[in-house]
């Protein structure tokens, strides 16, 4: 049966919302926080200022948006595991 318009959905949480905003932006930022923390960590290990900062910002907000699309439930893209279909599923017989 469809809803009337204006109806408020009775499972709706404003606060589960909020909630889940507040946790996409924190994955986004500690990965960034964690690629400042290493970049810094690099760069005064070898001497390469700035280019292992940056390079390290990078590679965390990578890994920051890597993290939502996991919780988002996209598996991960681009890195989701491919279905390879077993030999058995293909009609395939076993030698043997």
């Amino acid at each position: 049966m469809p809803k009337k318009p204006g109806t408020v959905n009775p499972n709706f949480s404003p606060q589960s919302s909020l909630g889940f905003a507040y946790r996409v932006g924190l994955e986004f930022l500690s990965g960034i926080l964690v690629g400042l923390l290493l970049g810094y960590v690099v760069d005064h290990i070898f001497g390469t200022q700035p280019w292992g900062l940056v390079a390290m910002v990078i590679l965390g907000a990578a890994a920051g948006i890597l993290n939502i699309f996991r919780m988002l439930g996209l598996g991960g893209f681009p890195f989701s595991k491919v279905d390879v279909p077993k030999s058995e599923e293909l009609g395939e017989k076993k030698d043997g």
